[in-house]
């Protein structure tokens, strides 16, 4: 009988975690105002990416996807869409600092499910080829039905000892606060982004108008003075190595068994690294020079701090549409002439 009531506070513990689930991971599904299924938000990305698959793809049958970390975010579906088939169906099919790893796993569990990967736009940052996955942080942890590395039981209890953590548990439960100083002191802070369901994908709607219309009242003096001012210079050591290059060799031939229409941007940053030429020469050879556009040395986007919502260097929205067109309008354009190569 003691034993029996020495367990009873955890067993209660348990209980209301699984009936709270506040990092929804248990039960990621809910009722939305109109009491159709709907997505509670995830602090996960990754999590909030296969979960939306799995609801909606039965009726939108995915086939293109954007695939990356954060960086790739503000790369929407509808600047991609006009240089998809008219019938494209897009999901946004990313994670917080997303790894090679993880768009790996992520192209393998579209294939094992039944999806093909008609199109793909993959957002490639110099440190995501350096980055290794993180599934001991429940913010980056991959889904556990992606990878076999990552099982359901190590996952839920990660989640399930950050319950135990307070500052977690209020985290979890105050919408468009952040858990790190960096971020909360960025130009966007704790503006919580609106959602669209269906194709995974945030935005800043009141914000992107302002900087559309008047940026000059978005990009303060006293917003911009809360930038960190570093430049990051070009890496004295390339990002892929044997490892990383088998990597980029399996996600390649992925995308050739879907017979995927791809196309592979590197987006620019005023606070990361910029790709090597050497890497870029690597990405080239694996994927073709007219499917590989590097922005990251681009000298009108790195300097200049209006084209990034935040300090970690997320990159505008309509800078992301100019990226994107750019990108096509290479590719089109693409000959041996060609002054990008």
């Amino acid at each position: 009988m003691r034993s029996l009531l020495a367990t009873l506070p955890v067993f209660l513990m348990v209980a209301f975690y699984a009936v709270r689930d506040p990092f929804h991971v248990i039960h990621p599904v809910i009722k939305d105002a109109g009491g159709n299924d709907s997505l509670a938000t995830a602090r996960n990305a990754g999590v909030m990416s296969v979960e939306t698959f799995n609801l909606y793809n039965a009726r939108e049958h995915y086939d293109s996807f954007i695939f990356g970390s954060s960086m790739s975010q503000n790369f929407k579906a509808e600047y991609w869409r006009p240089y998809l088939p008219a019938d494209a169906s897009i999901l946004h099919f990313d994670a917080s600092s997303e790894t090679l790893d993880g768009i790996i796993d992520k192209m393998n569990y579209l294939t094992g499910k039944g999806a093909t990967i008609k199109n793909a736009l993959i957002i490639i940052e110099e440190e995501l080829l350096r980055r290794d996955p993180q599934d001991d942080d429940i913010l980056f942890a991959r889904h556990p039905a992606t990878t076999a590395s990552c099982d359901g039981l190590r996952f839920h209890t990660l989640f399930f000892k950050a319950f135990l953590n307070l500052k977690q548990v209020k985290l979890a439960l105050t919408a468009g606060e952040e858990a790190d100083e960096e971020t909360r002191d960025a130009i966007i802070g704790c503006v919580t982004p609106a959602r669209i369901g269906k194709s995974n994908e945030i935005y800043f709607a009141t914000t992107d108008s302002l900087i559309a219309t008047s940026p000059q009242e978005f990009f303060t003096p006293q917003r911009l003075g809360k930038r960190k001012h570093v430049i990051y210079p070009t890496p004295i050591a390339p990002a892929i190595d044997s490892r990383v290059e088998k990597k980029l060799r399996e996600m390649k031939r992925i995308l050739d068994m879907n017979k995927s229409q791809y196309i592979i941007i590197i987006p620019p940053c005023n606070v990361k690294p910029q790709l090597m030429q050497q890497d870029l020469w690597t990405m080239k050879s694996i994927f073709g020079e007219k499917f590989v556009h590097d922005f990251s040395r681009h000298p009108q986007l790195i300097f200049n701090e209006m084209c990034y919502y935040d300090n970690v260097g997320h990159l505008i929205s309509a800078k992301c549409k100019m990226l994107v067109d750019s990108a096509y309008r290479e590719q089109k354009d693409y000959s041996m002439s060609n002054p990008f190569f």
